[in-house]
């Protein structure tokens, strides 16, 4: 009895074992681009309400879905590829301001290309300035 389980524990240790080593090979021959710290907030030379208002047409013309928003704080919880993000506008001063986009169940396994898009839609229409309509 004592050679049959012995038997099978080494049948099991070396079949078993080599799977195992396989499965943890193949995950780590996966390459996945890692999101940068640099990626998740940029300062522009605009004010933090108009960048408010591009960061809102940003997340409007790439379809994602804005949650909420909170004009007095300057944030907006956005869901982009079934990920919810929080972005936050503060002023550094009347011309510079500073923007910061992170998820929100701070999982940071996503594509940078979200990132991507936001900042290049905000540098290219950066000229743009916005009125209040009384």
């Amino acid at each position: 009895m004592k050679k049959i389980l012995f038997i099978l524990l080494i049948f099991n240790i070396f079949f078993a074992g080599n799977s195992v080593l396989a499965e943890n090979a193949a995950q780590s021959n996966v390459q996945v681009k890692k999101v940068v710290a640099s990626d998740f907030s940029k300062s522009y030379k605009i004010s933090s309400e108009n960048l408010l208002y591009l960061l809102l047409s940003a997340i409007n013309e790439h379809n994602y879905s804005i949650e909420e928003i909170q004009f007095r704080t300057g944030s907006v919880l956005f869901k982009a590829y079934t990920k919810e993000f929080i972005a936050s506008v503060a002023a550094k001063d009347g011309y510079n301001s500073f923007m910061k986009i992170i998820p929100a169940d701070n999982n940071y396994n996503f594509s940078p290309l979200l990132l991507e898009k936001l900042h290049n839609y905000i540098e290219t229409n950066n000229s743009i300035s916005f009125q209040k309509i009384l």
